[in-house]
């Protein structure tokens, strides 16, 4: 079994007396004793919508409670393959219980079904770090500790990390999160530092002549915490790669 299955196994109820996390009823996880309208994602109905891309709707419910994301059918063919393919909000609960496990912050996931996911909103006084980037130079640590723990998060960028105001760093959108029952590979470890590297010099608006030593910095920083060195003019491609790539239409 898989460590993502183990993990969802786990935080099942087993018995009605017994002390439990999520109860798995008609394929959808709920946290404790929460209650959500049929189908939980009609609560965007009449909510407030952040994004709506070709694969998902995100946005708040009406009272600003809670925050939904609905994964779109997009015809039979996408339907069926996402029928065949484990659910992403499964994988997201899995994800999130693991980074709690370890003691990094993560929205709480409140239901997780096939096409739906709900958590619970951060607070005003938790700040991201697409807002404050010049934090990102303390990343490293954090990083390292993923990696060592098997937590890849695929989508490692400045948007999706936050800082608690107690100073520990937490994160969001655990979409293309991939758990491993041993340290994360050296070729994932590189794809991450380049992606967070690339995110700090694009939101600081680093001019090209900097991205070097900004790289270099973040670098010897991680071979200091771990003992991976990357081959440096290998990293630096995939950072300019990523630096000058322009950003999909949704």
């Amino acid at each position: 079994m898989c460590l993502r299955n183990k993990i969802l196994k786990q935080c099942r109820k087993a018995d009605p007396g017994d002390t439990f996390l999520y109860r798995f009823e008609k394929e959808i996880y709920t946290f404790g004793e929460m209650q959500f309208p049929v189908p939980p994602e009609s609560l965007l109905d009449h909510g407030h919508i952040l994004k709506n891309s070709s694969s998902v709707i995100t946005g708040f419910d009406p009272d600003h409670r809670f925050f939904i994301k609905k994964y779109k059918k997009n015809g039979w063919y996408r339907t069926l393959k996402r029928m065949l393919q484990p659910a992403r909000a499964y994988s997201c609960l899995a994800a999130a219980l693991r980074l709690r496990e370890i003691g990094i912050p993560t929205p709480q996931v409140l239901l997780a079904s096939r096409y739906c996911l709900i958590t619970e909103i951060l607070p005003p006084d938790h700040i991201f770090l697409q807002d404050d980037p010049e934090t990102a130079r303390h990343l490293i640590p954090f990083i390292a500790k993923l990696h060592k723990y098997g937590i890849r998060h695929g989508d490692l960028n400045l948007r999706n990390i936050y800082l608690t105001p107690a100073g520990t760093f937490g994160l969001i959108d655990m979409d293309s999160v991939r758990l491993y029952s041993r340290e994360v590979p050296e070729k994932e470890r590189f794809l991450e530092l380049a992606r967070v590297i690339s995110s700090y010099i694009k939101q600081g608006n680093y001019t090209p002549d900097r991205m070097e030593q900004i790289a270099h910095a973040f670098a010897e920083l991680y071979k200091k915490e771990t003992g991976f060195e990357f081959q440096f003019n290998a990293l630096m491609q995939r950072i300019i790669y990523l630096v000058s790539r322009k950003k999909k239409k949704k």
